[in-house]
């Protein structure tokens, strides 16, 4: 029997006998990532407020372009020749493109208020809002005019409250003695505004001379260390459907922006000896201006009984390693359009035993190289997020296999993954919100079954949890449209810890998730589910998702199985407490 037969009847089998198959939660295609954490929280709500915050600059910044100083002239003077000095930031094309358009005109003082002003809103598209144009004492009637660009500088940094002046060095790297440019001072908030409880806001203080200004950072006081504890049931029941988990963060350890985030979860079930799993999680990321360095690793473990076939029980392990390390770069930056670029090394190792010994064809060592795209942008009025990459199966640099992988439906080490992701929310009334997030992708090659697509569970299409259709492309789209209910301002009178923990800030949601999968590499006798499938779920839940006490209880139900079997309503929880 060939490898990829051996590979397609052990898939049949644990689809058969209705057991989840080695394949990692799809909940993380975005990974346990302190990053996409962020992005899908604070940076969210720190892109709607600036979109949301029309842009002030201080009256007291830059020169006054209002006084301009008594030329000698009546009512219009022709120029010859107008000559804008001390441009250091704007290319001449760019002032030229202003200027050149004045030349051989009889020019009023309106007239040159209106050159100044093109200056000037030049440098604010530029970003650089402090710096003015203005003129010095001068006598034009012979034709020449002489503007000076007064280009304002960043002075010096003072930081208050969590912020600490060692922040300088990896928030605004270089920004100090340059000439003022909104980029830099919002980069710097964004990473000061990706550690765990950090809301960091700027203001300008006066001038320390003709063309500085102090720039005064302030972080309200917050623990360094955050976390939470809590348990669900989102696992399977053959090794443990109900889960401990456990997060810590720890932000700026070492004055850097440094934040180091870890988990580890447990099942619970008391009945370890027949199947339990287990996971941990440890990364680490430092910023430095517009770069990010970041690293992680994590690791899994989960065995389970199969059913007597006929007489002996089958032992199913799996272990999955994962070791990474990559940088991003934000690439373009305006207002509320911010651009990444990301680039990662990933060394994926996982085993799949079976009895203790190993499954050459669903065990490997698979490196890769991740490049990716990030966007947040304005859609309909909100902030969004839009993420496209690929990710490029390497053979070498730290791959190994135990089978040969050869053929066109052998799990393949070198392919090209394409895949994009989406994640945005859309206010439909005051109480009432869209969210959605979308994931595809699709692979070149045959994968190993660790790496398929997989849809079908509490991170994917709700409405499914043993169940999980597979493939080596696919999508899925999860929808909740949910209302905040009218308790925030509930008096309990006498119950104000009941109403605090159970009945504020609550919301209602309902949930609408779809899904489809696709083997691409097919053959004649493959089983129909195999080869291709269109799952979707619906429910409701109510949740609570802010204070100390955090839950969440839902049922959801399949309403379209696409050949997996029904598993009828299936209801989940979460209970836990922020730390």
């Amino acid at each position: 029997m060939t490898v990829y037969l051996r590979y397609m009847l052990f898939l049949c089998i644990l689809i058969g006998t209705g057991l989840p198959l080695l394949v990692r939660p799809a909940l993380a295609y975005y990974g346990n990532n302190q990053y996409f954490g962020y992005l899908q929280n604070t940076h969210y709500r720190q892109r709607q407020q600036m979109m949301d915050t029309p842009m002030v600059v201080p009256d007291h910044l830059g020169a006054d372009t209002d006084k301009i100083p008594t030329l000698s002239i009546k009512s219009c003077v022709e120029l010859n020749n107008i000559e804008v000095t001390g441009v250091t930031k704007i290319s001449k094309a760019a002032i030229n493109t202003i200027t050149h358009q004045w030349k051989g005109r009889c020019v009023s003082l309106q007239d040159i208020n209106i050159i100044l002003g093109d200056i000037n809103k030049l440098y604010v598209k530029h970003r650089l809002v402090t710096s003015r144009a203005y003129l010095p004492k001068q006598d034009i009637s012979g034709g020449y005019l002489k503007i000076i660009m007064l280009e304002n500088k960043v002075g010096s940094f003072e930081f208050s409250g969590s912020a600490q002046p060692s922040n300088e060095i990896t928030a605004f790297p270089w920004v100090s003695g340059g000439v003022l440019n909104l980029d830099d001072l919002e980069q710097g908030l964004d990473n000061m505004n990706r550690l765990s409880g950090w809301e960091a806001s700027l203001k300008f203080l006066p001038k320390t001379k003709d063309t500085d200004t102090v720039v005064h950072i302030d972080v309200p006081k917050t623990s360094m260390i955050h976390g939470k504890v809590l348990t669900d049931n989102n696992s399977q029941s053959s090794s443990g459907r109900t889960m401990g988990r456990a997060f810590v963060n720890v932000s700026d350890l070492f004055g850097l922006l440094d934040l180091w985030s870890f988990e580890y979860d447990h099942s619970l079930n008391n009945r370890q000896s027949q199947g339990h799993n287990s996971f941990l999680d440890a990364e680490g990321s430092i910023p430095l201006g517009p770069w990010l360095l970041f690293g992680g690793w994590w690791r899994s473990d989960e065995f389970y009984y199969m059913p007597p076939q006929p007489d002996t029980k089958k032992r199913l392990d799996t272990v999955q390693k994962d070791y990474r390390i990559g940088v991003s770069r934000v690439i373009a930056r305006h207002k509320v359009d911010v651009t990444t670029l990301t680039v990662s090394y990933e060394l994926k190792d996982f085993r799949n035993n079976t009895n203790y010994e190993r499954l050459p064809s669903q065990s490997a060592k698979l490196a890769s190289l991740n490049i990716g795209v990030g966007e947040f942008l304005k859609i309909w009025g909100r902030t969004w997020y839009i993420n496209i990459g690929a990710k490029v199966g390497l053979g070498g640099m730290g791959t190994k296999t135990w089978v040969v992988n050869q053929g066109k439906y052998a799990p393949h080490t070198q392919y090209v993954k394409p895949y994009l992701n989406i994640d945005g929310f859309k206010p439909i009334t005051k109480t009432i919100t869209w969210h959605t997030v979308i994931h595809g992708e699709y692979s070149s090659q045959n994968q190993y079954g660790n790496e398929w697509f997989s849809i079908g569970g509490p991170y994917t299409v709700r409405g499914f949890l043993k169940k999980t259709a597979i493939g080596n492309a696919g999508i899925f789209m999860r929808n909740d449209l949910s209302w905040q209910l009218p308790t925030k301002h509930l008096v309990c009178a006498g119950y104000d810890g009941f109403c605090e923990f159970f009945l504020k800030d609550i919301e209602l949601y309902v949930i609408a998730d779809a899904g489809m999968t696709r083997a691409v590499y097919t053959y004649d006798n493959m089983p129909k589910i195999l080869k291709s499938a269109n799952i979707a779920g619906t429910g409701i839940g109510l949740r609570k998702s802010d204070g100390i006490l955090i839950w969440d209880s839902s049922v959801s139900h399949a309403i379209s199985t696409s050949g997996l079997s029904p598993e009828g309503w299936i209801a989940s929880f979460q209970v836990g407490v922020k730390l």
